[in-house]
């Protein structure tokens, strides 16, 4: 399996959620702030992945003071780009390359699931 191709599970597996995770009318700006986060990352290299995520975490910072619905739509956005990261860099430490960012237990599962190892990835 490419980086690539775990890269497209990843963006699958955090659509699927967010669609069930945001299902209320009211979860829609969320929803739509998810999906669109975490197709912002589909065909991009790590580098580029890593660049979206300090991006979209200035665009959280500006809207953050602002009293907006819009506030709900950003902050999922960066949620999941900052997902995408965690996953990729368990990935891509697994292959002995150094992390894009922040790694997590969850991230080592999902990585781990993505793989098709049983046991969690050091």
């Amino acid at each position: 399996m490419t980086l690539n191709d775990a890269l497209n599970q990843i963006i699958d597996d955090g659509i699927e959620a967010a669609r069930a995770d945001y299902s209320k009318p009211r979860d829609t700006l969320k929803r739509d702030g998810a999906i669109a986060g975490l197709e912002d990352c589909r065909g991009k290299s790590p580098q580029e992945i890593a660049a979206l995520l300090v991006s979209a975490g200035k665009k959280v910072m500006e809207v953050r003071g602002v009293p907006s619905p819009q506030y709900g739509y950003w902050r999922c956005r960066a949620a999941e780009i900052e997902w995408v990261v965690n996953v990729l860099s368990c990935l891509m430490v697994a292959q002995g390359r150094p992390p894009l960012g922040t790694m997590t237990a969850r991230g080592n599962l999902k990585a781990a699931e993505i793989i098709g190892v049983r046991a969690a990835l050091p």
